[in-house]
C-alpha cells in the first residue's frame, strides 16, 4: 500500500493535490487585492501561499499541527454551517434529497457548454473523492495514534485491552466523519439555494470567489468571514500534507532499507517537503488546467487509493487472532464501504479515460 505513495507517483499526486488547493487560493487573494486596487498575479500569490504552508509544515511539531487543525476545523464548521442556516434553505427538500439514492438531477440549462458537456458520472465521482480523504491519511493515522499515546494498553494479562484504546479512536474518527458531512452538505445546500438562482458557478482557476455570494446574502460584511474561513481551512490542509506524506514514507522506508531503523524522520521530511515544493512550483507556473488536475487527484489519490486502503484493512484484520478481529457488523460494513468506493473508482476511471484519452 505505501509503495505507491512513497514512489515518484506518490510525490506527483501529492504535488497535484497542493496545486489544486493553492491555485484557487491564489486566485481568490488576487481578486481580494484587486478590489482594493492592488494588482498581483494569482501565480505569485499561489506560490507564496503554498510555499509558506509547506515550509511551516516541514518545521512545525506534531503537537502544533494538531492544535492548529482543531482551530481550523472549528472555524470551517461554524462558519459554513452558520452561513448555510441563515440562508433559509428548504429543510424538507434537504431531507428528501438526502435519502433519494440513485437520483442524479440534470444539469441546469444555463451552464456553459464546457461544464455541461462533462459526464455527470465524472462530476459525481470527483465530488465523492474530494468529500473523502487521501489514502495516506488512513495509513499515517496509526502513527498519529502512537504520537498521542492512544496505544493499546496492557491490563496485566497476555491479551491487550482493546476497549480502552478504541474509545478515543471512535470519538476522533466519528468527529471527523460528522465534520466532513456537515461542511460538504452545508456548501452543497447553500450553493443550490443561493448560487443556482443567480446562475453563478466557479470557473477556471477561480474556484472560490463565487461562494462569497452565499455569505453576502446574509450581509455584505459576512463576505470577509467567508474569506477568512475558506483560506484558513485550505491553509490547514496544505500545512498538514507534508507531515502526512513524510511520516508515511518514513514508516515505509524504515522497513524497506537495511539501515532503515536509523533513518531520521526529519531527514525524510526535508526530502519530501523539498520535492513537493519544487513540483508544486512547476505545476503552478505551467498553468496546468485545474479541472484536469481535480479529475486526476480525485481518481488516483482519493477514489482508487482509499478503495485499496479499505481492501487492505479487511486483509489486515484477517491476519489478527480471531479474538482480536473487528465485530461481524463492522466487517460487513467495511466490505460494503469497499464495494461502494471501488465501484465509484471504476466509474471515475472509465470516465477519465473516455474524456482525456478517448
Amino acid at each position: 500500500m505505501a509503495v505507491v505513495d512513497t514512489s515518484h507517483t506518490g510525490r506527483l499526486g501529492g504535488a497535484l493535490g497542493f496545486v489544486v488547493i493553492a491555485v484557487p487560493c491564489g486566485q481568490l487573494m488576487s481578486n481580494i487585492l484587486a478590489s482594493i486596487g492592488v494588482m498581483i498575479s494569482y501565480k505569485w500569490l499561489a506560490l507564496g501561499f503554498v510555499s509558506l504552508a509547506i515550509i511551516v509544515g516541514m518545521t512545525q511539531s506534531y503537537q502544533t499541527l494538531e492544535r492548529s487543525q482543531i482551530v481550523v476545523c472549528l472555524i470551517l464548521l461554524v462558519g459554513t454551517v452558520t452561513a448555510t442556516l441563515l440562508t433559509g434553505p428548504d429543510v424538507k427538500e434537504i431531507f428528501r434529497g438526502f435519502f433519494r439514492f440513485g437520483h442524479v438531477p440534470p444539469y441546469p440549462d444555463w451552464l456553459p457548454s464546457k461544464i455541461s458537456d462533462r459526464s455527470q458520472l465524472l462530476e459525481l465521482a470527483s465530488v465523492f473523492g474530494y468529500a473523502g480523504s487521501i489514502p495516506m491519511n488512513y495509513i499515517v493515522y496509526s502513527n498519529w495514534v502512537l504520537l498521542k499515546g492512544w496505544t493499546v494498553r496492557r491490563n496485566g494479562s497476555s491479551r491487550p485491552d482493546f476497549s480502552q484504546a478504541l474509545g478515543p479512536l471512535r470519538w476522533d474518527v466519528g468527529f471527523n466523519v460528522v465534520l466532513v458531512l456537515l461542511v460538504t452538505a452545508a456548501f452543497t445546500i447553500a450553493g443550490a439555494a443561493i448560487l443556482n438562482p443567480l446562475h453563478r458557478i466557479p470557473n477556471g482557476f477561480d474556484l472560490l470567489t463565487e461562494q462569497a455570494h452565499i455569505f453576502a446574502r446574509i450581509s455584505p460584511a459576512m463576505i470577509w468571514l467567508y474569506y477568512v474561513t475558506i483560506l484558513t481551512a485550505l491553509w490547514g490542509t496544505l500545512n498538514a500534507l507534508p507531515e502526512i506524506y513524510a511520516r508515511g514514507a518514513h514508516s515505509f522506508l524504515r522497513q524497506l532499507l537495511s539501515k532503515g531503523k536509523e533513518l531520521e524522520y526529519r531527514k525524510v521530511m526535508n526530502i519530501f517537503g523539498g520535492l513537493m515544493l519544487g513540483l508544486t512550483w512547476v505545476f503552478i507556473w505551467t498553468e496546468t488546467t485545474p479541472i484536469f488536475m481535480i479529475d486526476l487527484v480525485a481518481l488516483f489519490s482519493t477514489n482508487i487509493g482509499v478503495g485499496l486502503v479499505c481492501l487492505a484493512a479487511l486483509w489486515l484484520d484477517r491476519q489478527l487472532p480471531s479474538q482480536d478481529r473487528v465485530s461481524r457488523w463492522i466487517w460487513w460494513a467495511t466490505i460494503a464501504a469497499a464495494a461502494v468506493i471501488n465501484l465509484i473508482s471504476l466509474i471515475a476511471a472509465r470516465e477519465v479515460i473516455g474524456k482525456y484519452l478517448g
